[in-house]
């Protein structure tokens, strides 16, 4: 199983979309500031996530979502196709 995940961080007003195997560990990671997109917004909060089958689906959904640039299609998506974690 791969996931889709879908960042908020309040400090920036900036979203962010990513792919993992393990969510939680990956949120960690963000939140520890050693990753270079993403240490800027530090602290980062789980918005929800799409659970994928294989590592291509989940980079082929991963694509789509970030060139939708559309937080509210993307948060649409993720409600009819996922789980909202907020």
């Amino acid at each position: 199983m791969c996931y889709v995940y879908y960042l908020y961080s309040e400090k920036i007003n900036k979203f962010y979309i990513g792919k993992s195997v393990d969510i939680l560990n990956r949120l960690e990671e963000h939140n520890r500031g050693k990753e270079k997109y993403t240490k800027k917004g530090v602290p980062w909060r789980l918005v929800g996530y799409i659970q994928c089958d294989t590592n291509l689906e989940a980079s082929k959904l991963e694509q789509k979502m970030k060139k939708a640039k559309n937080p509210k299609y993307v948060r649409w998506y993720i409600e009819q196709n996922g789980i909202i974690a907020d």
